[in-house]
């Protein structure tokens, strides 16, 4: 029948549900598309009335009131999240799918003022826009840092090990060191450890290990002779092993002997030591003797200052005794040798005694020549050392020690041999004229005359004089003992000149 209603098979039924989901879907956007064209318009509204936002928003608020709000406009709690439909077939599934567009948040006027404020933010008070720091790559620079730091370690130890290179080398081969020669005297039965530390102690090296090193390795160890040997600190490690190692006889050059006397005064041996040939010019000798400065002795730390007053700065420490000096040796050398010998001859009670007896070395030096001088022998020394010790003890009572040595020194020594006049001095060293102890000393005293003035008798005598006929000395505690002890002695002298020209002395 016409009226009748034909029901639809299974496959026609899906197609039109299908299609009338695919309208209502076309429907939603087309409401979705009005809402933004709204939104839009209502957006150009607000910024129209910017400068009036709070009516704008009462106005806002009544139209919003009054209008009726859409399902899709009236806010929502969070919907559950859709599961995600399942593919569409048949007819549905050939039509095209329009994804849904996610509907943006309606914006309030807080919006707009934070977005105001941000804006601001971006520009300094001048209206310049502030430059945004950019984010330090914290890795990359400590991989720079770690680089760097690395690097200056390996430039510091190159630096340094570069300089202790250079040192070593310029140790061990006397680069920029002194040419001063040095005698240095080797004892017997010593090792390489011995030698290498006395050369430290002589200024010579510094390296006493690496100068072990070179002697085991050159095979020296064990040939080192005993006896003085010239060295310098410009010399070479190994230059300095061979000289040690080497005899003076394999050095094509033989030791003579020189005596130099008790009581002798400088200018004296200097002259002999010319005329021997041990030296080349007795004016050079004298120069470096008198100059000293080695810094090898112990003695040279006691030494006063240089003195205008002095004939002979270094008179009274040429020891007496007998030496080995090359012929045409280098001056230099022989004062360093007799430097070498007088510090030998001082002992550490010595100073003591001195620093007792409130004396400098120079004093004791001065006052040993005197004693050096007036005594006919060693019997007298201790007794003459005594009449100078109380003399300068009661120097109120005898501010002279009228000793004729003295005189005889600033006549016969000093004044023939100085360039210009010089009356402070002859008189500063007659002690008739001058008060004290001369300012140096008048002769070379041997180590007799030395502890005689360090170790004088207890005596009551200020006085003595001597019989150079006889060497017999005559001791007075006054005056007028001491001129009987003159009358006595020129009566005895004038007798043994009378029979010495067979007359009598009595007749």
């Amino acid at each position: 029948m016409a009226d009748e209603k034909t029901p639809l098979t299974d496959g026609g039924q899906e197609a039109a549900e299908e299609l009338a989901e695919a309208l209502s879907e076309t429907a939603s956007d087309a409401a979705d598309t009005a809402a933004d064209a709204a939104k839009s318009a209502s957006d150009e509204a607000a910024a129209e009335v910017e400068a009036i936002v709070q009516d704008a928003l009462a106005a806002t608020d009544n139209a919003e009131a009054a209008a009726p709000v859409s399902e899709a406009e009236k806010p929502a709690e969070k919907p559950a999240p859709r599961k995600k439909p399942a593919k569409k077939t048949g007819l549905a599934g050939l039509l095209p799918q329009k994804k849904k567009k996610k509907r943006p948040r309606k914006r309030t006027i807080e919006d707009e003022l934070a977005d105001l404020a941000a804006e601001e933010a971006a520009f300094d008070a001048w209206g310049r826009p502030i430059k945004k720091k950019k984010k330090k790559k914290r890795r990359k620079t400590r991989k720079l840092s770690c680089t760097l730091v690395l690097l200056t370690l390996i430039l510091a130890l190159s630096s340094v090990l570069s300089v202790v290179i250079l040192a070593v080398a310029k140790e061990m081969y006397g680069i920029e060191k002194s040419v001063d020669k040095k005698v240095i005297n080797i004892p017997n039965n010593v090792g390489t450890q011995a030698i290498a530390e006395q050369l430290v102690d002589e200024g010579l090296i510094s390296m006493p290990m690496m100068f072990r090193l070179v002697s085991r390795m050159n095979h020296m160890d064990g040939k080192y002779i005993a006896g003085d040997h010239i060295l310098t600190a410009s010399m070479s490690y190994e230059t300095m092993i061979e000289e040690l190692c080497t005899t003076d006889e394999e050095g094509g050059r033989e030791y003579h002997s020189f005596t130099i006397y008790e009581g002798e005064t400088l200018m004296s041996v200097a002259k002999r030591l010319e005329e021997n040939e041990f030296v080349r010019s007795a004016d050079k000798f004298l120069f470096y003797f008198n100059s000293g400065g080695y810094n090898l002795f112990e003695f040279e730390k006691h030494l006063p200052e240089k003195s205008a007053l002095k004939f002979q700065q270094m008179e009274g420490y040429c020891f007496p005794d007998t030496y080995q000096f090359y012929i045409n040796e280098d001056p230099s050398i022989v004062a360093q040798k007799i430097y070498a010998n007088f510090d030998s001859k001082l002992s550490e009670d010595d100073y003591k005694r001195m620093n007792e007896l409130n004396m400098s070395l120079d004093e004791l030096i001065t006052l040993a020549s005197m004693i050096e001088a007036e005594a006919g022998g060693k019997e007298y020394m201790t007794r003459i050392s005594s009449v100078f010790h109380n003399r300068l003890t009661h120097s109120g009572e005898f501010p002279k020690l009228q000793s004729d040595p003295t005189k005889k020194y600033a006549r016969d020594v000093i004044e023939p041999n100085l360039d210009r006049e010089n009356e402070t001095m002859l008189t500063a060293y007659n002690t008739y004229e001058g008060n004290g102890l001369p300012p140096g000393a008048i002769c070379n005293p041997g180590r007799d005359a030395i502890e005689a003035a360090l170790y004088p008798d207890t005596t009551p005598y200020f006085y003595f004089n001597a019989n150079i006929d006889t060497g017999e000395t005559y001791f007075a505690q006054t005056n007028e003992e001491h001129e009987q002890n003159l009358a006595k002695v020129r009566a005895d002298q004038a007798a043994a000149d009378a029979a010495a020209n067979g007359e009598n002395p009595n007749g």
